[in-house]
């Protein structure tokens, strides 16, 4: 049997339903601009019908509908795309990073440019040119100092340029992973608040958008993998560290060392940027110190007067007629008759075959110094004695006696010549550090310049890729959860006219109500 005030019920439930849906749907329109927000839903349903009760079936055909009621409020959101989506952010961290790392490198490098490394190494080259012209003018003499300084300057720019590179990602790497530990204590937080508010059999739908919200963020700075147990508990592993294990405390903290175990996000393209930074300065260690003191091949002409006892590497004549076969040693101030092959320790190691201007004339000395022994881009400097008495530039093969003095022959430039010949020696580099194993200082430089814009160009093109793959991800995920104005207020026309009408229900069931209690009954009163 149904209730004489059935009707009433059921317009009431209407109503509630109808109101808790435009209440959702408003809190749908106030956060359309909120970043992670989902969209929320009632769900309706029928409420249980009634029927006559009785031990056999109710004479009454069918059974009667008692209105709609709601069984939960959800959230639109789709599982499988926040999954996709996280993993191709956190690569997309990743790779964002290390471009902008390969973009700096290339701006402290500035090549190909006309004021970058190699167009002060091509001035350091032709002012030994000019040098080799005349070797007694004084202004040769002091652009060939200048120039050297210059190149010098341009190295230890670059290698104060790459350090504070690399000191910046150190400090992001540090920022990273407190801001990463900060989001561990919010998802820990948050894991607590939607345990508890679920436990009443609730969703804890704003909650949940936090949450997802900060692991997005999370995947953003570094690799992620979690899981969500029965009662909502999310577990979360990075970079191989267990730091949520559904606690209600964090397991573990990232560290900056964790930067290195990452295999994808912010931190695992700082480790790259690290990388990237401390090839290059090994690349250009390699070209400084194989330039300073690198083994290379040499021809002193006839007339060459040893500074010192010399092994050399074909069969030598001396001014005196003897034949000092490969492999022997040729006594110091022997003069050479025929050409002469040896090997020399590089830029310095020819120089200091030479003879200066001083008088007494002198061999020469090392044209670059270091503080270490071992020449980089950020020990190098030009001999300070050259740099204060530019006589010193041991230009000249040849010296002559006058009035009892060696001085070195002035025209003669001859070690001028074979230093300016070693722009385009062979010198053997580390094979491992970039294409070229074997080539001029010129030729590994351009191989170092074009090695590094191939890697720059990939990283670039991966980053582009990536961006793409994410951004469609994005997209795909706010067309499921993302709040649409035009639907929310077509929803609003039709929660609005169901209120409508089941007042207007309301209003009618009240009246006939009210036409059986006041106006029935009357008769014979």
């Amino acid at each position: 049997m149904t209730s004489t005030f059935h009707g009433i019920e059921t317009s009431k439930r209407a109503l509630f339903v109808n109101t808790t849906s435009m209440q959702t749907l408003g809190h749908n329109i106030a956060n359309a601009g909120t970043d992670g927000y989902s969209r929320q839903r009632v769900n309706q349903t029928e409420a249980r019908p009634i029927w006559a009760m009785g031990m056999t079936k109710s004479q009454q055909p069918g059974q009667i509908g008692t209105g709609v009621e709601y069984g939960s409020i959800t959230r639109i959101r789709d599982s499988f795309l926040d999954t996709q989506f996280r993993r191709e952010n956190q690569y997309l961290g990743s790779w964002e990073v290390l471009n902008s790392t390969m973009v700096s490198i290339q701006n402290i490098l500035n090549e190909p440019s006309g004021s970058g490394l190699s167009k002060v190494m091509d001035d350091f080259w032709n002012s030994w040119e000019t040098l080799n012209s005349d070797p007694s003018l004084l202004s040769a003499r002091v652009a060939v100092a200048g120039a050297a300084s210059n190149l010098v300057d341009t190295l230890q720019h670059v290698g104060e340029s790459l350090t504070n590179l690399t000191n910046d990602i150190n400090a992001s790497i540090d920022k990273k992973v407190q801001e990463a530990n900060n989001i561990i204590d919010n998802i820990a937080r948050l894991n607590v608040l939607i345990r508890d508010n679920e436990s009443f059999g609730d969703h804890a739908n704003d909650y949940r958008d936090q949450r997802d919200l900060l692991i997005d963020k999370l995947s953003t700075i570094v690799d992620v993998q979690y899981t969500e147990n029965e009662v909502g508990v999310v577990s979360i592993t990075a970079a191989g560290v267990q730091l949520l294990d559904g606690g209600d405390e964090p397991a573990a903290y990232l560290t900056a060392a964790n930067a290195a175990t990452a295999t994808a996000g912010q931190l695992n393209g700082y480790n790259a940027s690290l990388q990237e930074t401390q090839l290059i300065r090994d690349q250009l260690n390699a070209m400084v110190s194989t330039l300073a003191t690198g083994d290379v091949k040499v021809t002193l002409s006839n007339g060459y007067v040893t500074s010192n006892v010399m092994t050399a590497l074909n069969d030598v004549t001396l001014s005196d007629g003897t034949v000092v076969t490969a492999g022997q040693n040729i006594p110091a101030g022997s003069q050479i008759a025929s050409p002469m092959e040896i090997m020399v320790k590089g830029f310095n190691g020819l120089h200091e075959l030479g003879y200066t201007l001083t008088e007494p004339t002198t061999s020469g000395i090392p044209f670059f110094v270091s503080n270490s022994g071992s020449f980089t881009i950020d020990d190098i400097k030009v001999n300070p004695e050259i740099l204060k008495d530019t006589n010193k530039i041991a230009a000249s093969s040849k010296f002559e006696s006058k009035n009892g003095i060696n001085v070195a022959i002035r025209g003669n430039s001859d070690i001028a010549n074979t230093l300016t010949s070693l722009r385009d020696a062979l010198f053997t580099f580390p094979s491992d550090l970039t294409s070229l194993s074997k080539g001029s200082t010129d030729d590994y430089f351009r191989a170092l310049v074009g090695d590094l814009g191939i890697r720059a160009s990939n990283t670039e093109r991966n980053f582009d890729n990536q961006q793409g793959l994410a951004d469609n991800l994005q997209i795909q995920r706010q067309s499921v959860s993302g709040v649409s104005l035009d639907e929310e207020f077509a929803d609003m026309i039709r929660f609005q006219q169901a209120y409508n009408a089941a007042a207007r229900n309301m209003t009618t069931v009240d009246e006939m109500l009210d036409r059986v209690i006041n106006q029935m009954g009357v008769v014979g009163r």
